[in-house]
C-alpha cells in the first residue's frame, strides 16, 4: 500500500474507554486538553436515564464511528507500512539513561518551528520533548521493534487515563481510584503518591494489561504472539520495579542507571520546564496527539533503505516539515562510512526549513563535553539539521565528538 498521497486525519476521536481499577472507580469519559474536573460530579452520577436516541441523534455516533476506524487504519497502516524488520540491539532501553535530556528544554521551546513535525527514537523521553516543541505530529523511530511495541501500550494508557496519576498507575499495573486522583495544579511528586496508593498485585497488573491491550488490538497495528508475549514482558517490567525501573544493558556493567522517578522528576538548568508528568497542560498536550493517533511508532534503522526515505516521501505528499529530529547518540553507530553515506541521503531527503532542529546526546566515555552539567555522563545540545548538511554532508565520515560541538546552538 502506498503511503503517497494519504489524506492526514486531524478528527478527534470519541474513544471513552474508562480503565480507572480501585474499587470505588466510577467510569468518566477521557478528560480533554485543560480540563481541570477529572471525575464526574454527584449531579451527573444521580441524573436520570437518557431518553432512547433518535434517528437524528444516532447520526453523530455512525460518524464518530466512522472517524474513528479512519484514524485507526490511518494509524496501523503508517506503523504497518513504514516499519522494517527487528534488529538486535544490546540495550532494551524501557526508560532513557539521559539524565540530562531537559538540558535544551526551555531552548527547544523557543526554537522549535511550531507545528511541523517530530521526530525521534527510544522511550518515555520523547513525550517531554513533544510537550516542548508542540508540533502536529511525531513519530518515534527505533531500530528495535521492541521500542514500537512499548509505545503502543503508552499510547493506550495516554488514551486510557483521566488523570496523571492515572496513566501512571497503569503503567505501573496498579489499581487506581479515579475518584481520588491528582489535582491539575498537583507537583510530579504528588502525581506519584497519588498513583501509588493503590494496590499493586498480579491481579490489578492483569486488569491493566489485558485492559491496554484490548485498546491496542482495535488499531490493526500488525502483532504476532511474540509481539503480545513481549508487550506483556515489558509491562510486566514496569510492575516489578515500578518507579524504581532502570536503563538495563543486557550484558550488566554494575553501573547504576536513573530510575524512572528520577528521569520523570528532572526540570530544566533554569527550572522552567520539567518532563511531560510535571505540568497538566503538557500531559494533556501529549494526551491529546496520542489520543488522536498523532504520535507513530516504527521500526527503522536511521541510516536504512525503508523507513525514514518512505516516511520523507510520506511527508513531502502532505506538505509538512520536520521540525525537530531527536537523533539521541545514535550516530555514534553510523561512523562507518557506507552506513554514514546512506544516514546523510535519509537526513537530505527529509523535508525541512532552515530552523529545523538536531537534539543530539552525547555520552561521557573518557572525554567530557564542554557543555556536560556536573553530576551528569551525558550532554544534550541543539544544532540545525542545514548545518550538518553543509558541515558534514559531503564528507565521507567524521567522529561523533565533531557532531556534537561544532555548529551547536549555544545555551542560554
Amino acid at each position: 500500500m502506498t503511503l503517497l498521497g494519504r489524506s492526514l486525519i486531524t478528527s478527534s476521536l470519541a474513544l471513552a474507554l474508562s480503565l480507572g481499577l480501585g474499587p470505588a472507580c466510577t467510569p468518566t469519559p477521557p478528560a480533554t486538553e485543560g480540563s481541570t474536573s477529572l471525575a464526574r460530579s454527584s449531579a451527573q452520577t444521580s441524573a436520570p436515564p437518557a431518553a432512547p436516541p433518535s434517528a437524528a441523534d444516532a447520526a453523530p455516533s455512525a460518524s464518530a464511528k466512522r472517524a474513528a476506524e479512519a484514524e485507526a487504519k490511518r494509524f496501523s497502516d503508517l506503523v504497518n507500512d513504514l516499519s522494517e524488520p527487528d534488529t538486535y540491539f544490546f540495550s532494551d532501553n524501557l526508560i532513557t539513561n539521559e539524565t540530562s535530556y531537559l538540558q535544551i528544554a526551555d531552548e527547544l521551546q523557543s526554537e522549535a518551528p511550531a507545528g511541523s513535525v517530530y521526530l525521534g527514537v527510544g522511550p518515555e523521553q520523547n513525550f517531554s520533548y513533544i510537550a516542548r516543541a508542540r508540533p502536529s505530529m511525531a513519530f518515534v523511530v527505533d531500530i528495535r521493534r521492541a521500542n514500537t511495541l512499548l509505545h503502543l501500550l503508552y499510547r493506550a494508557a495516554f488514551e486510557s487515563a483521566e488523570s496523571r496519576a492515572h496513566f501512571v498507575a497503569l503503567l505501573l499495573g496498579r489499581a487506581h481510584d479515579t475518584e481520588k486522583t491528582n489535582a491539575a495544579d498537583a507537583s510530579v511528586d504528588a502525581v506519584f503518591a497519588a498513583a501509588t496508593t493503590g494496590d499493586a498485585s498480579e491481579a490489578t497488573f492483569t486488569a491493566a494489561h489485558d485492559a491496554l491491550m484490548k485498546l491496542v488490538r482495535t488499531w490493526g497495528v500488525k502483532l504476532t504472539k511474540e509481539d503480545e508475549a513481549a508487550m506483556k514482558k515489558m509491562h510486566h517490567a514496569f510492575f516489578e520495579d515500578q518507579l524504581a525501573i532502570r536503563f538495563e544493558l543486557h550484558e550488566k556493567n554494575g553501573r547504576a542507571y536513573p530510575t524512572l522517578r528520577e528521569i520523570l522528576q528532572t526540570r530544566s538548568p533554569s527550572d522552567k520546564s520539567g518532563s511531560f508528568l510535571a505540568s497538566e497542560d503538557d500531559f494533556r498536550f501529549v494526551q491529546t496527539m496520542q489520543r488522536e493517533g498523532r504520535v507513530v511508532p516504527i521500526v527503522g534503522d536511521f541510516a536504512g533503505d525503508h523507513a525514514l526515505p518512505q516516511l520523507a516521501s510520506y511527508l513531502q505528499s502532505e506538505g509538512k516539515s520536520v521540525g525537530v529530529f531527536y537523533v539521541s547518540n545514535v550516530e555514534q553507530y553510523l561512523l562507518e562510512p557506507k552506513a554514514f553515506a546512506k544516514w546523510v541521503r535519509n537526513v537530505r531527503a527529509l523535508p525541512k526549513t532552515d530552523k529545523s532542529l538536531f537534539v543530539r546526546a552525547y555520552l561521557d566515555q573518557g572525554r567530557k563535553h564542554p557543555e556536560q552539567m556536573k553530576g551528569h555522563r551525558t550532554a544534550t545540545v541543539l544544532a540545525r539539521i542545514t548545518d550538518f548538511e553543509k558541515s558534514f554532508g559531503d564528507k565521507a565520515t567524521t567522529t561523533f565528538w565533531a557532531l556534537c560541538t561544532e555548529n551547536k546552538i549555544a545555551s542560554r
